[in-house]
């Protein structure tokens, strides 16, 4: 099962939908503002993956900005990122391309998605 978390406004979600969709026949498709992932879910990801807490965190959106996570991201337990994660989907990284419930893929390096399923 493929999941893949994004933004449909964003345009690098877009693209990476686009090469998504020209090498696998089926994968959901999740709008991370309108429907986050719980904090439990998120918190599982970043355990049971290479990513750091800040890979996670979209660094550059107005949300990050906004809450002055800079400063503090570094301080942050997992428990308390996935929480704040969950409670406001454009905190989050994207696109993010879960496969059978594990993280592959957070962000856009095109072309990344055709070298994951080669």
């Amino acid at each position: 099962m493929i999941t893949f978390y994004e933004y449909p406004k964003c345009s690098t979600c877009q693209r990476a939908k686009k090469e998504l969709k020209s090498l696998v026949d089926q994968f959901e498709s999740v709008d991370i503002k309108s429907n986050p992932p719980v904090a439990s879910v998120i918190k599982d990801w970043m355990e049971s993956s290479d990513y750091t807490i800040k890979n996670f965190f979209n660094t550059s959106g107005n949300s990050y900005k906004e809450m002055g996570l800079k400063d503090t991201i570094d301080q942050l337990s997992v428990d308390e990122a996935a929480d704040l994660l969950s409670k406001d989907g454009m905190l989050i990284k994207r696109p993010i391309l879960i496969k059978d419930g594990k993280v592959v893929q957070i962000g856009a390096r095109t072309p990344y998605i055709k070298e994951l399923f080669d």
